[in-house]
């Protein structure tokens, strides 16, 4: 995906910490919305290294993706991308084939939140050095974030997206916050993303579509405005 039409924001984010972190409310959300992960009661199991581990007194497992999920995953990504397709939203997970899966898992770090068996959620961190969101950005980019219909207002994306910050972003990798980007065109998805504590810090068009950019600070030692490139062409 390449990224054109630069247009940057006036960008003030204040210095966040881990006890004033914005969060998703505990209160029952639609189910265009999810839930805080806090809410739930399961019992997870995270496993990081060795992805094909299975603990078997776990309803609940955050892994990495493998080829043989591709299937799965397939299905599950096209269902949770229907919305994006009603709205002709041309982002290229709602309209993925088995090929664009498996390249997605050989390529990148997708991570999987399997609830009894099956995947309930799922989100990549991308692994490609792409120059302009290098240009925006020195965070790390995530996409591909989908959960499941039946999984839906149940606190398994909020949570999955939890592990993912914490336990793989900043823990496994080091690194100090995160972005992503999203079509202001879609009814929920940015909304959801800023009561995560995501700031939109700039936005493009793209395709024909309005699209914004938007950054979480992960480490409150740091400031996110140090990470962040509002003019073209980076700092």
């Amino acid at each position: 995906m390449t990224f054109t039409g630069p247009k940057p924001y006036a960008y003030q984010a204040p210095k966040q910490n881990r006890s004033t972190e914005p969060s998703l409310s505990t209160t029952e959300l639609s189910d265009n919305h999810l839930k805080s992960a806090n809410s739930s009661t399961d019992t997870v199991h995270s496993v990081i290294d060795s992805p094909a581990a299975i603990h078997q007194q776990s309803d609940i497992i955050l892994r990495q993706a493998e080829g043989t999920d591709a299937e799965e995953l397939l299905q599950v990504i096209l269902e949770a991308y229907e919305p994006l397709r009603q709205l002709q939203i041309p982002f290229p997970a709602g309209y993925a084939t088995l090929e664009m899966i498996q390249n997605n898992i050989a390529a990148h770090e997708c991570y999987l939140l399997i609830k009894n068996g099956a995947i309930a959620a799922t989100v990549t961190l991308d692994r490609d050095d792409q120059p302009r969101l290098k240009e925006l950005s020195s965070l790390p980019f995530i996409r591909w974030f989908a959960v499941g219909p039946r999984f839906k207002g149940q606190g398994y994306g909020a949570q999955l997206l939890n592990w993912l910050e914490q336990e793989i972003i900043a823990g496994k990798h080091g690194q100090p916050g995160v972005m992503l980007a999203t079509a202001t065109r879609h009814p929920w998805l940015a909304p959801m993303y800023e009561r995560r504590g995501y700031y939109t810090f700039y936005d493009e068009n793209h395709n024909g579509e309005h699209i914004v950019f938007m950054a979480k600070l992960l480490d409150p030692e740091q400031e996110l405005q140090s990470f962040i490139h509002t003019t073209t062409g980076g700092k």
